[in-house]
């Protein structure tokens, strides 16, 4: 019997150590999403091809948005508005008198229209391949209500395993 209660008691130790783990790293990503945050970068969800295979579909590209229009050089990978609702990212393959002149890497000519101040975004900084889809999930409804249900299941789950809670059991 009490052989038994060892072994249920050492069990609930171990899920309570990967608990703690687990939410000690989601607190810290958090910490690190916001101080980036407020540093001006911003991740973005790639949804077409046109930058394969430098950045595939479904990758999130890290924009620093307190990059230098000026400072933008020949191959550097660009993140622009496109009317009022479109991102893009494409890199620079010429700077003009009238703008950056973008193109996709899996495009045959180069971007209609220079990037100007007006519409320039940032620099990206690098992707992470697949991330993109997860976003993209979460910013649906289904996603939202899907993070926010896994989120309280967590909270819960770390409720039922407390060490208070065994404790007062003793």
């Amino acid at each position: 019997m009490m052989e038994e209660k060892q072994k249920k008691s050492s069990l609930m130790s171990i899920i309570r150590r990967i608990y703690d783990i687990i939410a000690t790293l989601l607190i810290a990503l958090a910490a690190v999403v916001a101080v980036l945050w407020i540093a001006g970068i911003r991740p973005y969800a790639v949804v077409s091809g046109s930058m394969e295979p430098a950045v595939h579909v479904g990758s999130v590209c890290i924009v620093d948005q307190h990059a230098s229009y000026k400072k933008v050089a020949k191959n550097d990978i660009i993140a622009f508005r496109v009317g009022t609702d479109t991102l893009v990212t494409h890199r620079a393959v010429r700077i003009t008198a009238d703008g950056i002149i973008t193109k996709g890497d899996a495009n045959n000519a180069e971007d209609a229209e220079p990037v100007t101040k007006d519409n320039f975004v940032g620099r990206t900084l690098f992707s992470i391949p697949k991330i993109g889809y997860f976003i993209g999930f979460v910013h649906t409804r289904r996603g939202l209500i899907a993070s926010a249900a896994a989120l309280a299941a967590f909270i819960l789950f770390g409720a039922a395993v407390s060490e208070k809670k065994e404790k007062k059991k003793e």
